[in-house]
């Protein structure tokens, strides 16, 4: 943790927006593997999504979800089912790829497919109608046709030209199975004789599920070897450098070893048959394989897990050691917006629904929740009554919410698939709504302005058991924002002389206590803050005494505070969220309009409104690569605002009554 002391803000001045950096932190929500029960995984992430396939045998199928976590609880989308007996069974590993053709970016599925004949497995490739992995698509060609078993063909670019890689029978010569390559003249057709690649393995029988990646310098082919049912199943690798003809079989270097390979120690074998993917923000490579976590010969119970890769300094790839089932990794970098940024909400994503909670005209904690299958609105009742605003967050495919109750006392209603909605008094104290986050130790914490003006904490360890202290000073007005910022705990409120102040803890802090600093802006606050981590930077919106949204961010990369003012005519408080690189912040004009202030890389501030304004303070949540805001109508019903790319909203009444 580096700490803001005090002296800094001196320094503070009016400056633009900072770029955002290129390593950010990792606030985002934690995920385990593995993501998908499937294996053969392949991965991209597109629009504001990850996009995955994996083996499914009789289709082609993709699961979509804006975070990586999410992967794991999203539902399957199938895209391609071919109704060519010839073609339409033992359907294996797809593999998903984009090229921009003249009449516009096309999404490529390559994948292998047979009559359900093993011998007569061939590769084939399907195209989109459109710039959307997720489809539809149209069949395109069977592609590298030598009359003979081929399985795992995908593509790889060198030096600005197109190449197809498969896997074969006969090294070329004879004997068990070789990679094989060819250059391309579209996505669809190759070109030339095969040229045979040899291959090192550790073992005798298998090179297949061929793979580039972009290093620097060089292009690295990986590969995996071993049959898939071994627990020795593992990853090898060739590379060429740029510039040399990859059918030139001499420009080939080949490593040494395999590059990921089995973890004992760590319940993980026969890790293979990969595919790479960079994380939102461009800054990070990341591998997707199956495991199993048998050392059996099956080929049963392989999942899809990633993890990141990292670079060596002689410009190699470093996949390190498969990580186990149990492990929790922070997610790519720039990772979307989730529920923890920036922190507990109304609003939030889970399981790819958007769900809503809020409190109803009778004091009843009420959900609303939208369905991608049936593109409907549902509605519940959790109980109650309570009083305020409730907030949330999903904890992996559970629900927790808390609320304060009109005697004051703290309550937590959580649900979890296949039950039914629980519910728990964690004591009194609170004065005003919560707020909180979920740490990367499995850890709930809430916060609250307790009834003396101090900022009361409460957090719940995984085995259940619930703690409570007081963090210190303050003297709070309003309702504090919190966000976890790595394995730090982040607090913002208001103070009573309306200035911004910021509390921190971290492991191995002092005494195991808070710090409490001051970011200035005395005078200034006039709302509750709002604000999340990203990157190397802390950000921090409120509204100002003449209604514009003022920003404050504190950036880790050269230790300083600065201050912008985004403009705007607004009242109540804002809501600000990132979604990939894009920083957002809403909120209720002066003139009864909706008000959405957006800042992109490279980029200055810009504002657009909604005529038909929210009647309560909004929150915003990220779905995909949509924007959508909730808050209560002029009817009384919660509205879902579906914000344009290009400025205003589209309104949806949810329906149910909110209260004002």
């Amino acid at each position: 943790m580096k700490r803001l002391m005090s002296r800094l803000l001196a320094a503070a001045l009016l400056l633009p927006l900072l770029a955002v950096p290129a390593q950010p932190a990792t606030a985002s929500t934690p995920f385990r593997n593995p993501l998908n029960p499937g294996a053969d995984p392949t991965m991209t992430y597109f629009n504001g999504a990850y996009h995955l396939a994996t083996t499914l045998g009789d289709r082609i199928g993709i699961w979509s979800s804006p975070t990586l976590a999410g992967l794991a609880t999203v539902p399957e989308r199938t895209v391609w089912r071919d109704p060519d007996p010839s073609r339409n069974k033992q359907v294996w590993a797809p593999s998903i790829h984009r090229f921009v053709r003249p009449e516009g970016p096309r999404w490529y599925i390559y994948y292998t497919a047979s009559d359900g004949v093993d011998a007569n497995h061939r590769n084939y490739v399907i195209e989109s109608e459109g710039d959307d992995p997720r489809g539809p698509y149209h069949f395109k060609a069977r592609i590298a046709d030598d009359g003979e078993y081929a399985i795992d063909g995908e593509p790889f670019v060198h030096n600005g030209t197109m190449y197809f890689a498969w896997s074969g029978p006969g090294r070329g010569m004879g004997g068990p199975q070789q990679l094989y390559l060819r250059r391309m003249t579209s996505p669809w057709t190759t070109t030339g004789n095969r040229v045979a690649l040899p291959a090192d393995g550790g073992c005798h029988e298998v090179r297949e599920g061929p793979t580039g990646l972009r290093g620097p310098g060089r292009l690295f082919l990986v590969y995996s070897t071993c049959d898939t049912g071994k627990p020795d199943y593992q990853l090898w690798m060739k590379s060429i450098a740029d510039g040399a003809d990859p059918l030139v079989l001499s420009n080939w270097r080949q490593h040494p070893g395999p590059v990921l390979a089995r973890n004992d120690a760590a319940g993980v074998f026969g890790p293979g048959h990969n595919g790479f993917f960079r994380s939102p923000d461009d800054t990070q490579d990341w591998i997707v394989y199956h495991g199993k976590t048998t050392s059996v010969y099956t080929y049963e119970g392989r999942t899809t897990r990633a993890q990141p890769v990292t670079w060596n300094s002689d410009g190699t790839p470093n996949f390190g050691r498969p990580l186990a089932l149990s492990a929790t990794q922070a997610p790519p970098s720039g990772d979307p917006w989730a529920s923890q940024e920036p922190g507990a909400t109304r609003s939030y994503v889970s399981a790819e629904q958007r769900h809503h909670f809020d409190r109803a005209p009778d004091g009843m904690l009420t959900h609303w929740w939208w369905d991608p299958v049936d593109r409907t609105v549902r509605r519940d009742v959790w109980g109650g009554p309570i009083a305020g605003r409730p907030v949330g967050y999903p904890v992996g495919a559970e629900q927790h919410v808390f609320a304060r109750t009109p005697d004051g006392r703290l309550r937590h209603w959580w649900w979890a698939p296949g039950g039914s909605v629980r519910q728990e008094d964690w004591g009194p104290g609170l004065a005003g709504d919560p707020t909180g986050m979920v740490t990367a130790n499995g850890q709930k914490h809430v916060f609250g302005r307790a009834p003396d003006g101090r900022l009361a904490h409460w957090w719940a360890e995984p085995d259940g058991s619930v703690h409570r202290d007081t963090w210190t000073g303050g003297d709070v007005v309003g309702n504090p924002v919190a966000y976890a910022f790595g394995d730090e705990q982040h607090v913002f409120a208001r103070g009573s002389d309306n200035s911004l102040r910021h509390w921190f803890w971290f492991p191995g802090i002092a005494n195991n206590l808070p710090g409490l600093d001051d970011w200035g802006a005395v005078g200034r606050v006039h709302s509750d803050p709002t604000g999340f981590a990203f990157g190397d930077q802390q950000h921090v919106f409120y509204r100002t005494a003449d209604g514009s949204v003022e920003h404050r961010f504190f950036d880790h990369g050269d230790w300083a505070l600065r201050t912008d003012n985004w403009g705007g005519a607004v009242v109540g408080s804002p809501f600000a969220i990132r979604q990939g690189q894009t920083q957002q912040v809403f909120a209720r004009g002066t003139d009864g309009a909706l008000w959405r202030l957006v800042w992109r890389p490279g980029g200055s501030v810009t504002a657009d409104r909604a005529t038909a304004g929210a009647t309560t303070d909004p929150v915003a949540l990220a779905w995909r690569d949509e924007t959508h805001v909730l808050a209560r109508g002029a009817d009384g019903t919660l509205v879902d605002w579906h914000w344009q790319p290009a400025g205003g909203a589209a309104p949806t009444s949810w329906g149910g009554q909110v209260a004002p």
